[in-house]
């Protein structure tokens, strides 16, 4: 009741909210959970829209297939428990992974499934890690103005579960924030006053900054007065690739320092995994990588997203031309592969909003007139080649960040405060088109089953006097009984 109450205050406070009845989501399952009650197995998730069907599929931790089990009862929109048998499950591992299929109605066309107002310039992110505990959340930083900037949190139904007071100080002008593989939030600060990148803990929202030395608030460069290193400075976007000892940290640098390990209105890339498997969120020495950006613009607002081929740029800008292309992709030695130099294509991008979907095959972009524009990519190497799927007409003038969540649904913050007629300022969610609505959602590792595993191992006792001996299987020892003397096999699961 407490939670309810909490959430429906924030929700009077944030402004009105509303859920479209009539354009379908693209299906999604969070919080996913399992628990054993004597002889049956609970099965318990949140689906985003009315599923028409779904099926528990079990595998190896490898990702061998186990089996499957169709859910038989209707399932809802919201909170779902299914019980089945202990026999219904996988009979041949004692440890069962398991994933989530489910299928929805068809969605025929765009639309708002979520929409919530926000005051001017307002910048999101969303958690699509699963074996994060809060995947599926929303973090959006509000700027009310220089030197106040909010921060929201939502969870993954959209309601609200965070929201800092009017005595919060922390930034001076947010850019757009990026999320690592458990949950930590990280928001640039675009602003030179309180520039840097703050981490946020998804837990208590405690923070802490991540360049550990000095910050020089009159051009925003973080330097490190004992080595005489610049660490990074003013950031307008930073994205996050990876995961573990892979985890890197790309953030836009618009500023140069003294000791010139940066570069101006370029990004720079922090390897902040470790070895051991560890994420570094504290950082004292140069970046691991400096690349330089041609054709940027005067005003320094870039928005950067990662992915496994390199980074990709968008700019705000309201042309695309020679000197300011709004699109451009570099790939990981820092050599441009894309440029937009078509201006029929791409005439600018308004909030410079961008987004990469999982399967790295289609990009997400505002126009200069506040549309979205969707890109089929196909890729040679790092170099990829973009198709125009579609452009989706938005009332707003400006859209500052995209995001697709898990299943395909747009993140979106519009009405950037760059100006436009059509400006309303907002956090929305679209849904795309799409004939094949159906997600498959692995569980979290907390959530493998643990179980006496009851196939059949084969083996052969070798006795010197070659006679046959007695087994007897007892609460998971194998007891084998043989002239008058026992043998015991500790943990034996037959």
């Amino acid at each position: 009741m407490k939670r309810l109450l909490f959430c429906l205050i924030i929700a009077c406070l944030w402004g009105n909210i509303a859920i479209s009845a009539t354009t379908v989501p693209h299906i999604m399952a969070y919080d996913l959970r399992v628990a054993q009650s004597g002889n049956d197995y609970t099965f318990t998730f949140f689906a985003n829209t009315q599923p028409i069907s779904g099926k528990l599929l079990f595998h190896t931790i490898s990702g061998e297939s186990l089996g499957e089990y169709t859910i038989p009862q209707p399932l809802q929109s919201g909170d779902n428990t299914i019980t089945i048998p202990a026999s219904a499950l996988p009979s041949s591992h004692t440890t069962i992974a398991w994933s989530l299929q489910l299928s929805a109605a068809s969605n025929p066309q765009f639309g708002i499934i979520y929409e919530g107002e926000v005051c001017t310039r307002a910048y999101a992110a969303i958690n699509n890690h699963p074996e994060s505990d809060y995947f599926g959340y929303i973090y959006l930083a509000n700027r009310k103005g220089v030197g106040l900037c909010h921060i929201h949190a939502f969870d993954y139904a959209y309601q609200p579960t965070f929201a800092t007071g009017n005595d919060y100080i922390t930034f001076n002008s947010t850019g757009r924030p990026a999320i690592d593989s458990e949950g930590y939030i990280y928001w640039p600060d675009w602003g030179d006053l309180k520039s840097g990148i703050t981490i946020m803990n998804p837990v208590d929202y405690s923070e802490k900054q991540f360049f550990s030395g000095i910050q020089n608030d009159d051009n925003g460069v973080w330097y490190n007065s004992i080595t005489n290193t610049d660490l990074g400075s003013s950031c307008s976007g930073v994205s996050i690739y990876g995961s573990g000892k892979n985890t890197k940290l790309y953030a836009m640098n618009e500023d140069i320092g003294e000791y010139s390990q940066l570069t101006k209105k370029g990004f720079v890339i922090y390897q902040i995994g470790n070895e051991d498997g560890t994420i570094s969120r504290q950082w004292k020495t140069a970046p691991t990588q400096v690349i330089a950006v041609e054709d940027n613009n005067t005003n320094g607002n870039f928005a950067i997203v990662a992915c496994s081929h390199g980074a990709w740029l968008c700019q705000h800008t309201l042309t695309n031309q020679a000197g300011t292309y709004a699109l451009m992709f570099y790939d990981h030695q820092g050599t441009r592969q894309y440029a937009s130099t078509d201006a029929t294509l791409i005439n600018g991008s308004n909030g410079a909003g961008i987004a990469l979907n999982r399967e790295e095959n289609q990009l997400a972009m505002v126009n200069a007139d506040g549309n979205i524009l969707i890109f089929d990519i196909t890729w040679q190497g790092d170099t990829p080649t973009l198709s125009l799927r579609t452009t989706y007409t938005t009332t707003f003038s400006a859209i500052g960040s995209i995001h697709f969540d898990y299943a395909g649904n747009l993140i979106t913050t519009s009405g950037n405060n760059f100006g436009g007629s059509k400006d309303d300022l907002r956090l929305v969610i679209y849904s795309t088109p799409t004939d094949s609505n159906t997600i498959v959602v692995p569980a979290r590792t907390s959530q493998h089953i643990q179980r006496s595993g009851t196939g059949t191992s084969h083996f052969q006792l070798l006795f010197p006097d070659e006679s046959t001996p007695t087994k007897i299987l007892r609460n998971r020892h194998l007891y084998i009984l043989h002239h008058g003397q026992t043998y015991t096999i500790l943990g034996f699961q037959e």
